[in-house]
This record gives structure tokens, sequence and C-alpha cells, in this order.
């Protein structure tokens, strides 16, 4: 137990000291997995602003962002047979190319049926990549070093966030400067269009990998191998309910702040950094949390202390209020994120694993889709407010429910963990948290 919580000689050892320590490949899928952050750290603050000064509406930009969402949900269950029966490397470096063709479009393009179609295109190559990257990842690095990579990877990941969120917050003021740049649609245009290069170079870094030996597994195409459905449908109207509030705050934050308190771009880009940052603490946190109360436990109190923060932004008369209630509802429902995928991978076996997680991200993104467009509507009304108050409803609903699925398991689980002296998370595990 000692060596697993703290006196193994990699838990003295820095990021740069595992770093450094690690191969190549292992390096690459770091720098890769950065610079792809990094894109979408920039993305993240200001196509919404974009879209807006386009001449979109808030109900029309719901619809766009849900369409992708319901894309990954029709292909996540496919994708996942798929890419375990092909080469996984192919598969990333192709979904990451249709991914930036479809980018490259929406942010050069205004016909609504072209940016539709290329939403399409952007979810579902999204998900290929999420289910071939990890076990490629997994196939080309040591035990000793893969151990590590994927905590390692996360933490540069977050830093390349934080970096993409002050640039986005920045840029389009930088790019205004420029005598032939005369509209702010412009500058947000020429700043998404640069967010592609980072995308392009972590691309170009997967290339430089070894190719996977494509390997296919001895079960057909069904669902045969699965066993814990009871879990795994509860799990999935948990996520799913959860799923339904996020979709329809989350994507809508710089809208939100835009409309609610008139900022401007570089303002808000540096609320998202600061976010990013109080997220990363916060996931440092909840291990130990997890280790005190247990998983249930953990996941019922974090997400539950979110609750007023949620409240707090429906009324927030200042913004240093709404702020404050943005950062930590942020961080405290974000914490029982890993600690519930944790428990949700502990409770099924080795060989259903992957299946059940394409079950549950299918019913997460249908439900973010359907309250993408919700939160829309609701936006276009100019009731900014009023979906904070909806989604802390549907928070508490998942809450009570996964209490009432799993405290009992919870129970089982610590007393199991107990006897156990160390354990490695697989790469399915690791995909999902």
């Amino acid at each position: 137990m000692d060596e697993a919580f703290g006196d193994h000689p990699h838990s003295r050892q820095g990021y740069l000291d595992r770093l450094r320590g690690f191969s190549t490949n292992a390096k690459l899928y770091v720098a890769s997995s950065a610079l792809g952050a990094m894109s979408v750290g920039i993305s993240g603050v200001v196509f919404n602003l974009y879209m807006l000064e386009a001449g979109f509406t808030e109900d029309f930009i719901g619809f766009f962002l849900s369409i992708s969402m319901f894309a990954a949900g029709a292909v996540a269950l496919l994708a996942g047979m798929v890419t375990d029966r092909s080469s996984r490397r192919h598969t990333v470096v192709f979904a990451d190319i249709v991914s930036t063709m479809a980018l490259v479009l929406q942010y050069t393009q205004k016909e609504p049926l072209l940016l539709i179609g290329s939403q399409v295109f952007a979810g579902v190559s999204v998900v290929f990549h999420g289910v071939a990257m990890t076990p490629y990842i997994a196939g080309l690095t040591t035990d000793s070093e893969r151990a590590h990579l994927f905590s390692v990877a996360g933490g540069f990941s977050l830093i390349a966030v934080f970096t993409g969120n002050i640039a986005g917050g920045l840029l389009p003021g930088i790019v205004m400067s420029a005598p032939e740049v005369v509209t702010l649609e412009q500058a947000y245009r020429l700043t998404l269009l640069l967010s592609i290069v980072p995308l392009v170079l972590s691309t170009g870094l997967v290339v430089l990998m070894p190719p996977d030996t494509a390997q296919v597994r001895a079960q057909p195409y069904g669902f045969n191998h699965v066993q814990n459905w009871d879990f795994i449908g509860k799990y999935t109207i948990v996520t799913a309910t959860v799923g339904l509030g996020a979709g329809m705050i989350v994507v809508f934050f710089n809208i939100f702040f835009k409309g609610a308190f008139g900022l401007d771009e570089s303002t808000i880009g540096l609320i998202f950094g600061v976010n990013t940052v109080v997220l990363a603490i916060g996931n440092f946190v909840a291990p130990a949390l997890s280790d005190r109360l247990g998983k249930v436990r953990t996941v019922v109190v974090t997400e539950m202390l979110s609750v007023p923060f949620l409240l707090m932004l429906s009324w927030a008369p200042t913004l240093w209020w709404a702020v404050l209630a943005y950062v930590s509802r942020t961080a405290l429902m974000n914490m029982a994120g890993p600690v519930s995928s944790a428990f949700f991978m502990e409770r099924l076996d080795q060989e259903e694993r992957a299946t059940a997680i394409g079950v549950v991200r299918t019913g997460d993104s249908i439900a973010r889709g359907v309250a993408a467009n919700i939160g829309g509507l609701i936006l276009a009304s100019g009731l900014y407010r009023l979906p904070y108050v909806l989604v802390s409803g549907l928070y508490v609903l998942a809450i009570v429910m996964f209490y009432a699925f799993f405290h009992e398991e919870d129970e089982e689980l610590r007393a199991r963990s107990s006897a156990t002296v160390t354990r490695e998370f697989t790469e399915e595990e690791l995909d999902i948290v």
C-alpha cells in the first residue's frame, strides 16, 4: 500500500522529470495533446462570439452546436467497434484531417447548410479520435511510463487550455491593429483560423509516431459480452441527466458573460483561463477526498456543493459574484468527474468496459444535444440567467439518483480496495477519465 501511495520512485518526480524519462513516442503524445488543447482553448473563447458577430442568433448557435453532439451520440458505439478492428493511428490521423477541414469550413463560410454539414463531420471525427488515440498510445508505451503518461499529458493539456484561453482573449485585439482588418467579425475569423495551426501541428506529431498493426478481436460485433446492463443503464441515466443540464449552459458561458455583463473577448478569455487553473487544482484534490469519503459520497458532496453556485449565477448582481460562482461551480462539478468514472470502471468487467463507455457517451451526447437547443432558445429570448435555475434542478435530480442507485455499492468497493495492494488503470479507464 505504501508503494502505491508515496514510496514508489516515480511518486517523487515532477512532471518535467517524468517527461524526460519518457520514450520518444510518449513525448510526442504529450506534445500532441497539448497542442490540440491549445486550439480548443482559443476557439472556446472566440467561436460563439464570432457567430454572433456574423449575424447568427443564439437559438441557431444552440442548434448548430447540438449537431456535433447528436452525431457523436449516433456513432459512439460504432466507433469503438470499428477502431478495435483497424489501424488506430490511421484512424486518429484521418479523424484529425476531417476535423481540420470541418473547422476551416466553419471559420470561412456562413451558409447554414454548409455549417451544419461541417458540424456533423466535426462530431464524428472527434469521437473516432477519442476512441482510437488512448489504446494506440497504450500499445506504444512501456508499463513503467504508462502509469504516469496520461496524468502528465492531462497536466500539460490544462496548461495549454489556459494558454489558449488567454490567447483567444488577446488575439482579436492584436489582429484588429492590422490595416486589412476593419471589423470585429474579421478579427474573430482570423483568430479562429490561427487556432487551427496548433491543431495541424498536433496531427503532424501523430504522423511521426510509428504505425500500429491492426488487430481484430475474436468476438463478433454485438453485445453478448456485456453482463452488467442494469448498472450501465442506471449510470447512463444519471450521466444523461447531468448532460441535459450541462449542455444547456456549458457551451454558452461566453455568451452569458457577454450578454449579461457586456464583457469583451479579452476579459472573457481571462475568466476562462482562471477557471482552467482552479479546475486543475480541483482535479488534484479529488483523489484525496475520494480516499476519505468513498467515491459515491465524493461525487454526491462535490456535485451538491456546486448547486448553490449555479443558483448564484442566476441572480449575481455584479461581475465579481458571477465569476466566483462560475469558477466555483466548474471546479466542484468537475472534481466529481474522474471519481465517478473510476467508480464506473471498477464496477465493470474488463471485456465490457469499451462498450459501456460507448453506451454512456451515446446517452450523454444526445442529452447535451437536446439541451444545447433548449439553452440557445432561452438565450435568444434574452433570458441569460434562467438556464441556471433549470440546470440546478436537473443536477439535484441526478445527484439524488446517483446516491439512490449506488450508495450501497460504494461500501463494497471500499472494502474490496482495502484488500488490494496496488492497481493501475487500464487504457479504457484512462480514456474516460
